[in-house]
């Protein structure tokens, strides 16, 4: 009975010491839907949320969110740590479309990188920006980790 007294209030004093994470704030958008996502303004009315695994689900049914998805384990929430993306694409019919949202951390893998090859099996689709940043509603003006192709592959030749 000891032995389970103390095991109980250690998980106690563990649970009530550890701070609920707060997860970035990114805005999440597409310019087929919402003009406004092309130029993100105060007047915009688009208002940065904060992101889980569930916002970065719900932004599926047009080709670019889909095509920036990057599969996860879709449990219930479980906490990942995210980034915030942007990604400027064309399709096949001339459409340039601006997607901002919530993405997947993906550490040494980049999102974008991810983005670009899934873009050379889709015929006639072009990514022209495709960027990640990690602080609070970074995607919303041109604040980035990784920038447009050239500047991503000058970032790598520097890293070799």
């Amino acid at each position: 009975m000891n032995k389970f007294y103390a095991i109980f209030m250690l998980i106690i004093l563990i649970a009530l010491t550890v701070e609920p994470g707060h997860g970035i704030k990114c805005y999440n958008c597409d310019s087929t839907s919402n003009q406004d996502c092309t130029e993100i303004t105060k007047n915009s009315g688009i208002v940065a949320e904060t992101c889980t695994p569930s916002i970065m689900a719900s932004t599926t049914g047009n080709w670019l969110a889909d095509l920036t998805r990057i599969e996860y384990f879709g449990g219930a929430e479980i906490t990942v740590p995210m980034v915030c993306q942007k990604i400027v694409a064309t399709n096949e019919n001339g459409d340039t479309m601006t997607y901002r949202g919530c993405q997947l951390d993906g550490g040494k893998t980049d999102p974008c990188q991810i983005a670009f090859g899934k873009a050379k099996l889709q015929r006639g689709v072009s990514i022209e920006h495709c960027s990640i940043c990690k602080d609070d509603e970074c995607n919303g003006a041109f604040s980035t980790i990784w920038g447009s192709r050239e500047d991503r592959e000058e970032q790598l030749r520097k890293q070799v």
